[in-house]
């Protein structure tokens, strides 16, 4: 084995510094070697035959296959960052000159000038090492490096440009298309003659402009991307329409209605487990239950206030809910069923009539583009998928206190239904109500800071009993403190 400390020992004793204890062991052959290389080295530095004043241009280090001289940080920044002058041919030529003006001992030129003096004498122009690198290319190649530096950021700046229309289109993109991209850019522009593209190169221009690896969540057809462009203009559309029907009608009440779909036992999909856990297995109360839905339908205003009737259809073998058994109830309720969860037109035609629009009032209908939900829909903006939210957390919260209550069963999930449905109307969250009005265009102000319903309801603070009830199992968004009267603070 290689003992650097038996090769210092050899040396200091060839030099007159003999080590007294402990002795030095007998040198292996490639300890022998290395003793002979440092002897030599070592003597002629004691001669005076090395200089080492200066950085000279073999102790460069050499660019290698994987890396690029072509980029480099001072590239990163924007022109204004940068604290050198901007250089000139004269001025090369003449720094050029002075830096290879250094004699050798035995009379000859060509020894480089030391980094120091550089800066002494091109004070405003040599800032850092980094500096004498470029001068040193520029004697290689004669591309001024102010030419250089701008020739590069356009590039990097055109393969942004191409990579971003790629990314538009939702095309597949790996560091060899950058490469590629950024290759073929060089080609047609001329910007350097030596470029290549290297992985280094690759690497420093994702850092500077943000791209990352990420994993694909969704794969879409080219139909479907075209008929996105096709459905962005029906939604431009609707909002033109809709500031019309509000400007011809003044005082008209706006209302937004959207089923969402639910499974009878939802819970979250995420859970606290030990760390290096392999299978994370969770009880429920019945496996059919979360394949199974129901459909909700909530109602949302224009000036953030909430329906105060909720529909829900339920799926039912007979088509039609139970005559003999009665079926839970509430005012905030209106209930309807057939073979399928999912509602018909005759159903949606029902709750109309009956739980939405009061009779003698003309109604304009103005409709969602196919495709357009997740784009303009104030409730799927904004409202189902906290609701989802909070129908989780509370199916988890029955399992982990062992309350015995089945909440996939049918009158239990109304139940459930309309005390959630009661507390997303709480005064509280009308800011809340009215952020996916504008998310979805249909506002031009931005709702005053708010609190989602999830986050109070399960948040910090939800541990606390509410201040006019029996305790429970999430905070009640009627508690005093806010003004409401405790009558109206129901157990949760």
């Amino acid at each position: 084995m290689f003992s650097p400390k038996s090769v210092s020992a050899a040396l200091a004793t060839h030099f007159g510094n003999a080590l007294v204890s402990p002795a030095p062991s007998p040198l292996t052959d490639e300890e022998r070697r290395m003793f002979s290389r440092l002897k030599i080295l070592l003597t002629e530095k004691e001669q005076g035959l090395i200089e080492s004043e200066e950085e000279d241009e073999e102790a460069l280090v050499q660019e290698s296959g994987d890396s690029d001289s072509d980029y480099d940080a001072e590239e990163d920044e924007k022109p204004e960052q940068r604290s050198r002058k901007p250089w000139t041919k004269e001025l090369c030529d003449k720094m050029l000159e002075f830096y290879r003006s250094k004699d050798l001992e035995d009379g000859r030129r060509g020894a480089s000038q030391s980094f120091k003096r550089m800066q002494n004498r091109f004070r405003a122009h040599m800032k850092t090492e980094y500096d004498l690198t470029l001068l040193r290319k520029y004697e290689k190649t004669g591309v001024i490096p102010s030419e250089r530096y701008s020739a590069m950021r356009q590039l990097a700046s055109d393969v942004r440009a191409k990579l971003g229309e790629k990314m538009k289109k939702g095309v597949p993109i790996h560091d060899t298309d950058i490469r590629k991209i950024a290759l073929d850019l060089n080609k047609l522009n001329a910007a350097s003659g030596n470029f290549k593209a290297s992985a280094t190169w690759v690497s420093k221009w994702k850092v500077h402009h943000r791209i990352v690896s990420r994993k694909v969540t969704k794969f879409v057809t080219r139909k479907a991307t075209k008929d996105r462009e096709k459905v962005l203009k029906q939604i431009d559309e609707l909002r033109i329409k809709f500031l019309a029907v509000v400007r011809k009608n003044p005082g008209i009440v706006i209302i937004n209605a959207d089923q969402t779909g639910q499974v009878k036992e939802m819970h979250s999909t995420r859970t606290l487990a030990e760390e290096g856990s392999k299978d994370v297995v969770v009880e429920i109360e019945s496996k059919s239950a979360t394949t199974h839905s129901v459909t909700v339908l909530p109602t949302i205003y224009l000036d953030g206030r909430q329906h105060p009737i909720v529909y829900v259809h339920l799926g039912e073998p007979t088509g039609s809910l139970p005559a003999k058994k009665a079926v839970y109830g509430n005012k905030n309720l209106v209930i309807g069923a057939f073979k399928s969860h999912i509602m018909n037109r005759e159903a949606a035609a029902r709750y109309f009539k009956e739980g939405l629009v009061p009779k003698g009032h003309k109604v304009t209908i103005l409709n969602i583009p196919k495709g357009g939900t997740s784009l303009a829909q104030p409730l799927d903006l904004c409202y189902n998928q906290q609701w989802k939210c909070v129908m989780r957390r509370l199916n988890d919260a029955i399992l982990v206190h062992d309350i015995d209550f089945v909440l996939h069963t049918r009158d239990n999930l109304l139940r459930c239904i309309s005390q959630v449905y009661w507390a997303f109307g709480a005064p509280m969250f009308k800011e809340y109500r009215k952020y996916g009005w504008y998310r979805g265009g249909f506002l031009t102000t931005h709702p005053a800071p708010f609190v989602t319903p999830p986050k109070y309801m399960f948040g910090e603070g939800s541990e606390a009993d509410c201040p006019c009830s029996e305790p429970g199992l999430i905070r009640c968004p009627y508690s005093c403190n806010r003004g409401i009267r405790n009558k109206q603070c129901r157990r949760m």
